[in-house]
């Protein structure tokens, strides 16, 4: 359940909760306009985790409300970030304006003060991916994105696993078992696992030293192995669905596979043994309420107002239907319950042109800068976002990297089709026509890799 408005209620009882936010905004503007950007970036995940982990008290409703900050923070450091912008085709731009006609939608809802913070903070979200993108014009560039993110879930990680250590009975969802650190929803603490597993992933295989690479495989095992303690269905496929270009390129060195696999079970054996009353059952089961629930939407809800969603409407909640009684668990469903087909078509439009310019930037991924691996797991991770989006909202809920994630991928994907549709393959994320990134930095297993 949605708890955004008790969150409003506790910060305006308690304004110096705002005080590490004051702390943050204060930080920023020390920094030089060069090193705004990644320190915002840094900062998101760990910041966006403690807001989804109300066990750590007060201050998590600090950072969930401030979440959409957060974002602007970023927007105003990608804008007055002092580098080549590049320009954006204008489909992306539905995005905020999409955004923005959404909070009209829903004004008409019972909780409409919650309603209108976590849509403003989407409006927000949608703003700050696009002005982060604009500031991607070389793949040095979108590398410092992909590790200053990896770092941030690094930090963000900390919060889990000290749970798990400090206080591993509590940790656990009475009656069921299923791991929720910190007070966190399973399912929503699975959002940080299915990020971190790919960012990590690809830095263990391209990371300079290899000395550490033993490090981020025990890792890689903690975060799988935290996972499955959350018993959490749609977690466990995002990870395996972004991790699969990484073990098809793994497994052809028979060495490294062995030793990974050695390091891998010794850190699964440790997480698992800090848990031995988690139920696995439900990993096991494809037995599901969703469908019963999509059912009663399309006839209940859908078929009275297939067009305009809750527009008008003022007897409705903006988390579930009163008539059904339970959210859709979709986001798709969620959509059509919020604007109708008016809501879904232009969101749709964008699902599938980002899906289809991501397969065909992925197709030229052998002729880009860097690894091709890289290009197959941002591929992997796009579809996998919106592979969830059937079975949960995250993919366009305001308060996580996830879906900030989701915006910036599709977008940058649509972008660099856009560019080598023109022809102008030679150029894409590169200032100039140059040889400089045709050399991968870390060559080790992925710079031959065929996924």
């Amino acid at each position: 359940m949605e708890r955004t408005d008790i969150y409003l209620e506790i910060v305006m009882a308690n304004p110096i909760l705002l005080a590490p936010i004051v702390g943050f905004i204060a930080l920023f503007l020390l920094l030089s306009p060069d090193k705004r950007l990644s320190f915002c970036l840094l900062i998101i995940v760990p910041w966006l985790t403690v807001a989804r982990s109300p066990g750590l008290g007060t201050i998590s409703a600090a950072a969930k409300l401030s979440s959409g900050g957060a974002f602007l923070l970023l927007a105003y450091a990608a804008i007055s970030h002092p580098s080549e912008k590049r320009d954006l085709p204008g489909i992306l731009w539905l995005y905020p304006v999409v955004a923005f006609f959404w909070l009209f939608l829903i004004l008409g809802v019972e909780e409409r003060s919650v309603a209108v913070v976590l849509r403003l903070q989407w409006l927000l979200v949608t703003i700050g991916a696009l002005a982060l993108i604009r500031t991607i014009t070389t793949y040095d560039d979108l590398m410092n994105v992909i590790k200053m993110l990896t770092f941030g879930c690094l930090i963000a990680l900390i919060l889990p696993i000290s749970a798990l250590v400090l206080y591993p009975e509590e940790s656990f969802l009475r009656g069921l078992g299923r791991f929720q650190p910190w007070g966190a929803n399973s399912n929503q603490i699975g959002m940080l696992f299915a990020l971190s597993t790919p960012l990590i992933g690809y830095a263990m295989m391209t990371w300079e030293r290899n000395a550490l690479r033993p490090i981020f495989i025990f890792l890689l095992a903690l975060i799988v192995g935290m996972a499955l303690l959350t018993a959490s269905r749609m977690t466990m496929l995002a990870i395996v669905m972004t991790t699969l270009p990484i073990l098809l390129v793994v497994t052809k060195r028979p060495l490294m596979t062995v030793l990974g696999l050695g390091i891998a079970a010794a850190g699964l054996m440790w997480i698992m043994s800090m848990a031995e009353d988690t139920s696995m059952e439900r990993l096991g089961s494809l037995e599901s309420q969703r469908t019963e629930l999509w059912g009663l939407y399309i006839r209940d809800v859908f078929a009275e107002r297939p067009l305009t969603g809750l527009l008008g409407v003022t007897s409705e909640s903006y988390f579930r239907s009163n008539v059904v009684g339970q959210h859709p668990h979709s986001a798709w469903f969620n959509m059509m319950y919020h604007g109708g087909i008016l809501l879904f078509i232009p969101l749709s439009i964008l699902v599938c042109y980002s899906t289809f310019s991501a397969y065909q930037v992925w197709k030229y991924r052998r002729e880009l800068p860097g690894s091709p691996l890289f290009y197959s797991i941002i591929f992997m991770l796009l579809i996998a976002m919106y592979t969830q989006g059937c079975f949960n909202q995250v993919v366009y809920w305001p308060t996580y990297t996830w879906s900030f994630l989701h915006v910036v991928i599709a977008g940058l994907f649509i972008c660099l089709w856009g560019e080598i549709r023109e022809g102008n393959l030679n150029y894409v994320l590169r200032l100039y026509d140059s040889e400089e990134y045709e050399e991968e930095d870390f060559v080790d297993y992925s710079a031959n890799a065929s996924s």
